[in-house]
């Protein structure tokens, strides 16, 4: 039985991956869980395990088990095949995008997102809907940088304003998604197939934009004729090596350098915190609370979002109601959230090994806690950097090449949590006995191409569905 239990932990699901760079619902929906295959799912009544694989899907489940159903691929495996597409494009393309303008920029967003989309509405292979998977999240992480980096263009409250898009973007996302599969009923391959038509908003929204202020070498450049003058003796030895191509490689690993400690303080933030979300709360369950095992893991990133929202978008609020408070709220010494984020980070962990917490109220309250600290990280990140550096051109490079951070924090963390968990869960099992308060999640499978929420009994024994 010992070994049945530990050949069959189930992986729990990537809630704010995709949400914390989300600026389209589609990413959202493609949130991942393992599968438990069903080769390990027949156990003894003793250990307290569903003996049916093909249970339907619980409720509220926002699409963390719908891509992946009927395969045993682990949810730490799919955080990696997320962040390395992620990590990839914001490592590179920060680099060449000054060449092109802001309309090519926001048509490739649109291109990889609606390719992304298809892939993964279109195909039953499960390989096949992570490329798709993978596909879209490079939109994402293009247009993030694309994006970012044109709020240098503008006000500098349009930097509030685009990461508090993101944070409603991570709470409205898993709300819609939900609802049409939970109460609307559709099969998760349809509602996904909803939001086909979301990635031409980019476009939209590009076309309403004020560009007056937007650089015209980059965005206009094109229809400008230029004639090569003379040189002479004055110049002939002296030529702008930044007229072309707006910065030199030299300028940009200058700024690299300049940043560099702010893009280390962002990694340690996402690593700590899609650590925690990932692979270390998701051992903690209480069996004095009110609700299921299972629902301990919903109401923990319930309480994560609304604490990443208010994070993200407390100073965008300030700007509009009360700005004299703002250089009051804001941090510049970011290390310090860092080190916050791990001090949440440190607690789980202990607080899964030691069982010192008496109630789940506490991990809930930590979880608005933890969440509010890594939104704010992003949004003084963006702040700060900008203030560093004040030569539009540079600072509109070093907002895009920030963003690297957020890909290689989760990308270790998907690394690392791949020990982890097993080891928390282990330990919770077998050295401390408590079984049902190892883990947050339901392991079964869950029907891709039809709605098998709807229209079944759901009434699960909470001593049978808890491994």
């Amino acid at each position: 039985m010992a070994t049945q239990y530990a050949t069959s932990r189930p992986l729990y699901p990537i809630t704010d991956s995709i949400n914390d760079e989300g600026n389209i619902q589609s990413e959202i929906s493609f949130q991942q869980s393992s599968r438990i295959s069903t080769e390990d799912a027949n156990f003894d009544e003793e250990s307290g395990l569903i003996s049916d694989p093909q249970s339907d899907k619980a409720k509220r489940e926002s699409g963390s088990e719908d891509v992946l159903a009927g395969s045993r691929i682990p949810t730490t495996i799919v955080i990696i095949a997320i962040a390395v597409p992620v990590l990839g494009v914001k490592t590179t393309a920060p680099w060449f995008l000054q060449k092109c303008s802001y309309l090519y920029k926001s048509c490739t967003v649109v291109l990889l997102l609606l390719v992304g989309v298809i892939v993964v509405v279109s195909v039953d292979n499960v390989h096949w809907r992570l490329f798709g998977i993978s596909v879209i999240e490079s939109g994402v992480s293009f247009s993030e940088i694309t994006f970012l980096a044109l709020t240098a263009s503008y006000h500098e409250v349009t930097v509030s304003a685009f990461v508090a898009g993101i944070g409603v973007s991570s709470l409205l996302g898993p709300l819609y998604y939900t609802g049409l599969t939970t109460w609307a009923c559709l099969a998760p391959r349809t509602a996904i197939s909803t939001t086909i038509p979301w990635p031409f908003l980019v476009l939209l929204i590009y076309a309403i934009l004020e560009k007056k202020d937007i650089d015209s070498k980059a965005t206009e450049g094109g229809d400008v004729k230029y004639e090569k003058l003379p040189a002479s003796e004055d110049d002939s030895d002296k030529q702008d090596p930044t007229f072309e191509n707006g910065l030199t490689w030299k300028d940009k690993f200058s700024v690299a350098k300049q940043i560099l400690p702010f893009i280390t303080y962002l990694f340690l933030t996402y690593f700590a915190e899609y650590l925690s979300n990932q692979a270390i709360i998701t051992t903690l369950a209480f069996s004095n609370s009110s609700f299921s095992s299972r629902d301990h893991y919903q109401y923990y990133i319930v309480c994560y979002q609304v604490g990443k929202f208010l994070g993200r978008s407390h100073i965008f609020l300030l700007s509009c109601t009360c700005s004299k408070v703002i250089p009051y709220v804001r941090v510049k010494r970011t290390w310090i959230l860092a080190l916050i984020e791990i001090a949440h980070m440190l607690f789980f962990l202990f607080a899964s090994w030691y069982r010192f917490v008496p109630h789940v109220s506490i991990i809930l309250i930590l979880c608005v806690t933890e969440g509010f600290v890594a939104g704010s990280m992003y949004i003084n990140s963006a702040y700060t950097v900008s203030e560093v550096i004040s030569d539009p051109k540079q600072r509109e490079f070093a907002l895009g090449l920030l963003t690297i951070g957020n890909g290689l924090g989760k990308l270790t963390a998907g690394f690392v949590g791949l020990h982890v968990e097993p080891r928390l869960k282990e330990h919770c099992v077998y050295d401390l006995e408590l079984r049902d308060q190892c883990i947050t999640r339901y392991p079964q499978q869950s029907g891709w191409t039809t709605s098998k929420h709807c229209g079944t009994d759901h009434e699960y024994n909470t001593n049978s569905t808890r491994l």
